[in-house]
C-alpha cells in the first residue's frame, strides 16, 4: 500500500471509530465509559484478526517521517503536538464550538435548555477525538517502525491520569488544554525518572494508578469543600 494512502486509512479510520462513538453516546444514549471501552477493545479485536498478532514493518515513508523525522532540532511528533495544543486553545477560547463544549461540560441540561444542539456538539466532538486517536497511531507506527498490535495497551489509563494531573475534573466544568499537555509531559517526567531509579515497570503501573485514584479524589474533595 502507497505509505500516503496508509497514512489516509489510518485516519478515516479514527475519524470513523470517533463518531460511531460520539453517534452511539448522543443518539442511543449507552453511557460514554462503557461505548469508549467497547470500541476499544473491538478495535484492539480487528486489528489481532488482521495481523494475527505479528508486527507489520515499516522501513520508509511519510509514517516513518512522523515517528522519527526532525523540523531543524525539533522533532516532528513535538511539532504536531504544539500544532495541535494552539489549535485547541483557540478552538476552546474563540470559537462558538468551544463555548458550546465548554457548557456541554460544566451542565448538559442547562446547555440543552440554552439551544444547543447538545447531540451535534458530542458527535463533533468524539470525532474529532477519533481524528487525533488516528494521528497518534500514526506516529506511534513511525516511532516503532512498524504496526505494533499490542503497542499501546495501557495507556488510556495514562491518558486518564495526565488529563487528572492537568487540572480537568471528571465531574466537567473545568479543564484546559495547557493543562493538560502539562499534565502530559509531567507523566512522562514521572514515568522516566521512575527508571532512571531503577523502578520495575510493574510497580511504575502501580504508582500511575495511585496518581489516578489519589487525582479523583482530590477533586472530589475541592469540589465538596467549594459547594
Amino acid at each position: 500500500m502507497d505509505p500516503w494512502i496508509a497514512v489516509f486509512v489510518g485516519l478515516l479510520v479514527g475519524i470513523g471509530c470517533g463518531y460511531t462513538n460520539g453517534f452511539l453516546i448522543s443518539k442511543a444514549r449507552i453511557n460514554p465509559f462503557i461505548v469508549t471501552l467497547g470500541m476499544l477493545n473491538i478495535a484492539r479485536g480487528i486489528v489481532l484478526v488482521i495481523t494475527r498478532g505479528y508486527p507489520i514493518p515499516i522501513y520508509a515513508g511519510p509514517v516513518v517521517y512522523f515517528g522519527q523525522g526532525y523540523i531543524g532540532p525539533i522533532p516532528v511528533p513535538v511539532i504536531f503536538m504544539l500544532i495541535i495544543g494552539v489549535i485547541g486553545i483557540i478552538l476552546l477560547r474563540n470559537t462558538i464550538l468551544g463555548n458550546y463544549v465548554k457548557a456541554l461540560g460544566s451542565n448538559e441540561p442547562a446547555a440543552r435548555a440554552m439551544g444547543i444542539n447538545v447531540e451535534r456538539i458530542k458527535a463533533i466532538t468524539y470525532t474529532l477525538a477519533g481524528f487525533l486517536s488516528g494521528l497518534a497511531g500514526v506516529v506511534l507506527a513511525g516511532r516503532l517502525s512498524a504496526g505494533q498490535p499490542n503497542a499501546g495497551i495501557g495507556w488510556e489509563l495514562d491518558c486518564i491520569a495526565a488529563v487528572i494531573i492537568g487540572g480537568t475534573s471528571l465531574t466537567g466544568g473545568e479543564g484546559s488544554v495547557i493543562g493538560t499537555l502539562i499534565g502530559a509531559t509531567l507523566l512522562g517526567v514521572i514515568r522516566n525518572g521512575l527508571v532512571l531509579v531503577g523502578v520495575s515497570m510493574y510497580w511504575q503501573t502501580v504508582v500511575i494508578g495511585l496518581i489516578l485514584i489519589g487525582g479523583v479524589a482530590l477533586d472530589r474533595f475541592t469540589k465538596a469543600r467549594s459547594e
